[in-house]
């Protein structure tokens, strides 16, 4: 059968890949494969067992529900994870060693995520929302009516209001809402249960989140080798909406019961994260930042001896951001992963500070280790799902941190463990990227990515579809996006350019450190630049019918634009900022704008109105795709709305996409296949 263009339905049939744990004799690895159903409008997620002898794959979880964060137990005889199948997202263990069902082991209101064991498997943590209202104490006895008319209850005796059939709040603090949900005075709290009496016990008593509610890690909280205490993320700042000060802290316990008060590893205000015990107990390794109130600055990989105290620093001269650190067996290696070029690469570090690159060109995430010292990813490209993979690291070699298109390829022995990305490669036509570098602003190099559409032919010109990455410190990379999937903007028969111009992750932290208060500035000509580039070398390029499209930061330049260019024939902004003033007060991170700007807009008016699109509303012309949702408190709906206001003001060719259930992204399934129609089928009337 012939292969043909890429589908949405093409992209909803893809089994996604998460979070595998390998079983302590490293016999077998359990993960999460999700599916995500449009035209039900669902997500289910299951766990399912690799054997790594035979590679068989088998669901341990089947079902209509969402069972994730699968973890062994130290002595493998246990499997827990989280389900929703009954009283909400409980944890479950199910016997593993001897078989038999899997039983709930924690119930009530909060929920819970993050479970990680005990070295002696005899106890668990886990973090569990709490309420912490002078008015109620979160217990739920005595609340009857259906689910709605219970949640009213509870949200009303949460605010203390006189009338527990009012839907009001009353908000006295900040930060009261985050990304796209209210907080409702709750907090995530740090549990520890015992397996055996099933008794549990919250050891944060403080007005706090453990784990932190942003710039976390992938896993903020865990045991020592001993188990006589457990290392957290924790922002002890009163007011977590202008601070970025998430610190590690050790507390001490006496089997579920914190003995004697935590204590803070270092006095710094900048952000920690992902704490990790060396497998000889005689170190805790965290990642740490420099700049205080700055989310983007560089992370580094600190140890603190733990006899002594003393903390140092292991990657000061490696100019890359580690991420989803780990262990080798022997407690003398540290491998994690980092944002490289358009890749995510894999490295390592010993005690003594040497750096060594194992992997190039490749798009690596959800590092584990395995006895006997392996590692298994997860990998992906542009063309191919995610698959787990066994890593037999090597010495590897320096790291290449160069800005070039001369980089080399080095890759550790690498063999594939499951199939699901195979799904596409028989049916479909999937563009591979083709890399570029060109001179950007002040003649630095800047890097993209350019996808051909499919059958493509010499001799033919086709349109351009130009994207724009969010963040701004983030970066187009090669690896399978399900939000904005370049393929699925190339199977229309147009020609995707990324670019990652300033402000963009894995060139070097002066190359981010540039966007900064420069939105506008290099940035904008880094991308115009790019794509005068494009237009020069790749002469199958209409010029004439070109589209520009991007979402968060990626919406600001979009809307940045459309008062600064007209070569565009159509535009498309995401949840993007409009007005800078406005943006500063709605938002709920407020540190973000204050590291930007130097301060609010009353300390500082004239950094807000320089780059803010509202601004030069009198030269928008351009047919533009407003999308906006109303749960986004990040770019709340305010900036959507006012853009299409604008647009509508000036006469402009414009349609607003409008979701009132999405935040910042659009995650329902049926949302999702309205946002590809509604934003390829304005991007097509136009260009």
């Amino acid at each position: 059968m012939p292969k043909r263009p890429f589908t949405f339905d093409d992209l909803m049939t893809i089994e996604r890949v998460s979070t595998p744990s390998v079983h302590p004799s490293g016999k077998y690895v359990a993960f999460v494969v999700s599916k995500h159903d449009h035209k039900g409008n669902k997500v289910r997620s299951t766990v399912k067992l690799l054997d790594m002898g035979t590679l068989e794959v088998r669901d341990l979880t089947p079902g209509e529900h969402k069972d994730t964060s699968p973890v062994w137990s130290p002595d493998g005889k246990m499997l827990s994870f989280v389900s929703d199948r009954e009283d909400g997202q409980q944890l479950w263990l199910l016997p593993f060693e001897n078989g038999g069902e899997a039983r709930k082991v924690t119930s009530g209101d909060g929920g819970i995520s993050n479970p990680v064991w005990a070295a002696d498997s005899s106890r668990l943590a886990f973090s569990r929302n709490v309420v912490v209202s002078d008015h109620w104490d979160g217990s739920s006895e005595g609340i009857t009516g259906d689910d709605k008319e219970k949640e009213r209850t509870k949200l009303a005796r949460t605010y203390g209001l006189v009338n527990e059939r009012s839907s009001a709040r009353i908000e006295e603090d900040l930060l009261f809402r985050h990304w796209d949900n209210w907080r409702d005075m709750k907090r995530s709290h740090l549990f520890v249960l015992d397996i055996g009496t099933g008794d549990m016990n919250d050891i944060i008593p403080a007005d706090a989140d453990v784990p932190p509610i942003s710039l976390g890690g992938t896993q903020d909280f865990v045991f020592s080798p001993e188990g006589n205490e457990i290392a957290y993320v924790m922002n002890p700042d009163p007011v977590v909406a202008v601070s970025t000060n998430n610190s590690v802290f050790i507390q001490r316990l006496k089997g579920i019961q914190a003995d004697g008060r935590p204590k803070q590893v270092t006095k710094s205000k900048a952000m920690e994260l992902e704490p990790r015990y060396s497998p000889d107990g005689k170190c805790l390794m965290f990642l740490g930042a420099e700049k205080e109130g700055y989310e983007a600055d560089r992370l580094r990989v600190k140890l603190l001896d733990r006899r002594s105290g003393k903390v140092s620093t292991l990657t000061e001269g490696f100019d890359r951001s580690p991420a989803e650190p780990v262990w080798s067996e022997q407690s003398d290696r540290l491998y994690f992963l980092s944002a490289d070029t358009g890749y995510n690469s894999l490295y390592s570090v010993d005690l003594e500070g040497d750096v060594r690159q194992h992997t190039s060109f490749q798009y690596n995430s959800l590092l584990r280790a395995v006895p006997g010292g392996k590692l298994i990813v997860g990998r992906e490209s542009a063309t191919r799902p995610i698959d787990l993979f066994l890593l037999s690291p090597g010495k590897g070699v320096e790291p290449m941190l160069e800005r070039s298109a001369t980089r080399k390829r080095t890759d550790d022995r690498a063999k594939k463990l499951t199939s699901f990305g195979d799904i596409l490669k028989d049916s479909v036509v999937l563009s591979e990227p083709e890399e570029f570098w060109y001179k950007g602003a002040d003649d630095d190099p800047v890097h993209g990515f350019i996808f051909k559409p499919p059958f493509f032919k010499e001799g033919k010109r086709y349109p351009m579809v130009l994207l724009i990455h969010g963040g701004p410190q983030s970066a187009f990379s090669n690896n399978f996006h399900y939000r904005w999937n370049p393929q699925l903007f190339a199977a229309r028969g147009w020609v995707v350019v990324q670019l990652n111009p300033r402000g963009s992750t894995g060139y070097g932290q002066e190359f981010t450190d540039q966007i900064s208060g420069d939105w506008g500035g290099r940035c904008y000509e880094d991308i115009m630049k790019g794509v005068d580039h494009v237009l020069e070398r790749y002469p199958f390029i209409d010029e004439r019918h070109m589209a520009a499209a991007g979402a968060s930061f990626g919406g600001f330049m979009v809307n940045w634009m459309q008062g600064h260019t007209d070569r565009f024939r159509a535009l498309v902004s995401h949840d993007g900022i409009f007005n800078q003033e406005t943006m500063s007060y709605m938002t709920e991170e407020l540190w973000f704008d204050i590291w930007e700007h130097k301060g609010m807009p009353h300390e500082g008016h004239e950094s807000f109105l320089k780059y803010s699109p509202h601004m030069f509303v009198q030269n928008f012309k351009t047919p533009m795709l407003v999308v906006q949702g109303e749960l986004d408190f990040r770019c709340p709906v305010s900036e959507g709305i006012s853009l299409f206001t604008a647009l509508q003001v000036m006469k402009v060719p414009s349609r607003l996409l409008y979701f009132p259930d999405e935040g910042h992204w659009v995650m329902k399934p049926a949302n999702a296949e309205v946002w590809y129609r509604t934003v390829l089928d304005f991007i097509e009337e136009q260009v």
